[in-house]
């Protein structure tokens, strides 16, 4: 409960400051819908000259355009504002050391403290374009139900794979690796079906992009399966269990920015 009540604090907070710019709402909605317009006009394109692709249809399609455009809104919000920059501002230039002096989770704090609350401009366009690709099929309570708990775990494995990332600054504080991590990114927006095998085995059980969108998404249009739902959950508690050991092996190694 404290940490709930320290995340609301801090997206209160962040609320305040971004609407105190009012610009920059009209161009974080201008760049939503650019976005977003663009990825969903490749898919129209394809669709001209195919039914299906990879097995999955233009609606089931748009489906997974939405779900991974919540995800991505939930992650641009919540994640990217405080573990984007972290080698640069948590390791050389000392805010972590601020983070360890408080009463809470250091974790907490570099990972979840701060937000960018117009960026959930693109969890509603996401749920926008959801709902366009299921007008005409209508889901079941139990797709919908399996749908919220691997988007939940999606955003765990978010989550811990931005944490595994920054905890690399601990080792090596000028090692970049934003562009490779935004680029696989970028893969979740696709189905895996559509790849080939050796890149589909590395998106579903090493880099698991498979879970941002695409398996939630599965689950959505064709029903729960218990082994889907019962592995993503393990994914995301293994994920998140790997990101705390890396966290903490990570302080073990830190002396200090001012060292």
């Amino acid at each position: 409960m404290k940490l709930l009540r320290l995340f609301g604090a801090g997206f209160s907070m962040s609320l305040r400051r971004s609407v105190a710019f009012r610009i920059n709402l009209f161009f974080d909605v201008l760049l939503a819908f650019t976005g977003l317009g663009t990825a969903i006009a490749a898919v129209l394109i394809v669709f001209t000259r195919a039914d299906t692709l990879a097995g999955w249809s233009k609606a089931q399609f748009l489906v997974l355009i939405g779900t991974y455009q919540l995800i991505t809104g939930l992650r641009s919000a919540f994640i990217d504002p405080n573990l984007s920059w972290f080698p640069e501002t948590g390791i050389r230039n000392g805010k972590l050391d601020g983070y360890l002096l408080q009463p809470a989770s250091s974790l907490f704090l570099s990972s979840l403290s701060l937000s960018s609350p117009l960026q959930l401009i693109q969890c509603v366009l996401g749920i926008g374009v959801l709902g366009w690709g299921m007008a005409d099929h209508l889901p079941t309570a139990g797709g919908v139900a399996s749908w919220l708990v691997l988007v939940a775990a999606g955003v765990v494995v978010t989550w811990a794979l931005s944490v595994l990332l920054a905890c690399l600054a601990f080792w090596a504080p000028k090692l970049q690796l934003d562009v490779f991590y935004h680029s696989a990114w970028q893969l979740g927006r696709y189905p895996t079906d559509v790849f080939a095998r050796p890149l589909r085995v590395i998106l579903t059980y090493v880099f698991p992009m498979a879970l941002i969108a695409s398996v939630p998404s599965a689950a959505l249009l064709r029903g729960p399966q218990f082994g889907v739902l019962a592995a993503g959950v393990a994914a995301a508690g293994g994920a998140a269990g790997l990101a705390v050991l890396a966290w903490r092996a990570g302080l073990r190694r830190y002396t200090g920015a001012t060292s």
